[in-house]
């Protein structure tokens, strides 16, 4: 059974509003609730626009929902056969998480999964930026930039053409799925 410990859960919660925008207004003097990351140099403000999430999140290996859709599929399976007492489920937040990941993922085969994540793989994107084109699947290059700025920033080898090849090659893996 999937339990979560309150310390896991103010945790996850901590970084999920690391990247929500923020609610204080812009005359606000005070840096006192300005989030800052433990990995960073310094007294640098955090911003996902332009890839400042900090370094355990640089480092920390990011999935698409069409991922852990498959990874709770085949556990889900799993468990099934495992089970011989029909009173032995998995647990309501399995059960939501798995029908949250299948609603909202892109792609549902395995081998399209595999082909969006070796394409942006090769476009050289944080796992962050990988995961929020994969899950997000924009059309257009103005899209693409409005969702992952930091795709642009200066010093990297995304210009327009690049993303454009980008959203083309992912365009052509859903319509073939």
């Amino acid at each position: 059974m999937l339990q979560i410990h309150s310390t896991s859960s103010a945790r996850v919660q901590k970084i999920i509003l690391r990247f929500l925008p923020s609610t204080r207004p812009l005359s606000s003097k005070s840096n006192s609730q300005t989030p800052r990351c433990s990995g960073m140099s310094g007294e640098e403000e955090e911003n996902a626009a332009e890839l400042k999430i900090g370094e355990e999140f640089l480092k920390a290996k990011c999935l698409m929902n069409c991922e852990v859709a498959l990874i709770l599929e085949h556990k889900y399976e799993q468990l099934q056969q495992m089970s011989d007492d029909p009173m032995n489920q998995v647990s309501q937040v399995f059960e939501k998480s798995l029908q949250y990941v299948k609603r909202f993922s892109r792609y549902k085969n395995p081998d399209a999964v595999r082909q969006v994540r070796e394409i942006l793989s090769r476009y050289r994107l944080a796992e962050f930026e990988l995961c929020v084109l994969g899950n997000l699947c924009p059309e257009t290059v103005e899209e693409a930039i409005a969702m992952v700025p930091s795709i642009k920033t200066k010093g990297r080898a995304h210009d327009d053409d690049a993303i454009e090849r980008m959203l083309n090659d992912l365009s052509l893996i859903k319509k073939f799925e």
